[in-house]
């Protein structure tokens, strides 16, 4: 995932300082600010870094985002070797500029750049595999992770009392883990994940997202190229939990339209979408009474859960513009869709001994 802190700011600050550095007085480019323009100067191409931990490589450089990756271990390399990888990276920008992004990774058109700038094989083979798992869960995530989806699967229970009680309790002991952990440091990480990629923003995803939302996490439409993204933003429990849950109901929430239309005479993309907005109203609606319940113990600590989720916001995302859109309603369809919502539980998947799948929403 990707992260940020204070200190992974700092990081990223002499990391644009370097690269703007290469890019203009060793490739002899013309830098701005954030940008930079090609050989001929008639386009610009952004400078975005960010820094990773879950993947096996010391950097990349992805074309879709126009995006320059680093480790996060090479906050504890040295300077040499930290701008042998930024080189590297740089080779892979340019190269794909100049020729697009049909050719070989480290093909003739890389290496020829590479030589082109007296970058020999220290900065050729700057990024190597790292060995391990980068990623691995620390046993106190793995540990709530257990216990959250051992409460989410108590709210399939046919008692309604006792379903409801392992929503709020699920709900407390993420908010006591949020609070009680590093997470609430002053530096600790926040970790960036990106969940869905569709061509556009549609009220599925809108709807996904509102939900997701319930379980402490910020979420954020990134548009890149041809695609929109859907990226969660929090602490690494809670990204981890709301990918799971982003995962059910991308699944499912297409096979509840179908048992709606079967309630109901319901036709078309208006409906359709009313659907999906009401089923996250009503269950959004659902969480909050649930917390109401329990307002002098969660106020506070959902005030301050909040608080860091908009600086975590602010730092990952320093230029964010928001965007209202107004579509039209119908109002059958979106009541059907609340209606279902406020019965909707999602619970982990049961493995089962046979291949049929498992059912991983109830209402």
């Amino acid at each position: 995932m990707i992260i940020y802190s204070k200190k992974i700011l700092l990081f990223l600050d002499e990391i644009n300082c370097v690269i703007k550095e290469v890019l203009a007085k060793e490739i002899g480019l013309k830098v701005g600010r954030r940008r930079f323009f090609d050989r001929r100067e008639k386009a610009s191409y952004p400078i975005n870094v960010v820094i990773y931990n879950n993947k096996s490589m010391l950097g990349y450089f992805d074309p879709h985002f126009y995006e320059l990756g680093f480790h996060e271990c090479l906050l504890h390399t040295s300077k040499k070797q930290l701008h042998h990888v930024i080189r590297h990276e740089l080779a892979h920008y340019i190269t794909f500029i100049e020729h697009g992004a049909a050719i070989q990774p480290h093909g003739s058109e890389f290496k020829a750049f590479c030589a082109s700038m007296g970058w020999k094989e220290e900065i050729y083979k700057a990024t190597f595999c790292l060995e391990g798992e980068q990623n691995a869960p620390a046993a106190e995530e793995s540990s709530i992770l257990r216990k959250v989806q051992k409460l989410m699967a108590l709210t399939n229970s046919s008692n309604k009392n006792e379903a409801e009680q392992a929503m709020i309790k699920s709900q407390q002991l993420l908010l006591k883990y949020n609070l009680e952990s590093k997470y609430t440091e002053d530096d600790e990480k926040v970790f960036l994940k990106r969940i869905m990629k569709q061509k556009r923003e549609d009220a599925k995803m809108r709807s996904i997202a509102k939900i997701l939302e319930t379980f402490f996490v910020n979420t954020v439409f990134n548009k890149t190229g041809a695609f929109t993204y859907l990226e969660i933003l929090g602490s690494s429990v809670n990204v981890e939990i709301a990918t799971y849950v982003a995962d059910v109901l991308e699944c499912e929430m297409d096979r509840l339209w179908k048992q709606a239309q079967k309630q109901a005479p319901l036709k078309g993309r208006i409906a359709k979408n009313s659907f999906f907005l009401g089923l996250a109203k009503g269950y959004c609606n659902k969480i909050q009474a649930l917390k109401r319940e329990y307002q002098s113990e969660m106020t506070q600590a959902l005030l301050v859960i909040e608080k860091k989720l908009m600086d975590a916001k602010s730092m990952a995302y320093p230029h964010l513009v928001s965007i209202k859109s107004g579509a039209h309603v119908c109002p059958k369809s979106s009541a059907l869709g609340e209606k279902m919502g406020r019965e909707l539980n999602i619970r982990p998947a049961v493995k089962k001994e046979s291949n049929e799948p498992a059912n991983l929403i109830s209402y």
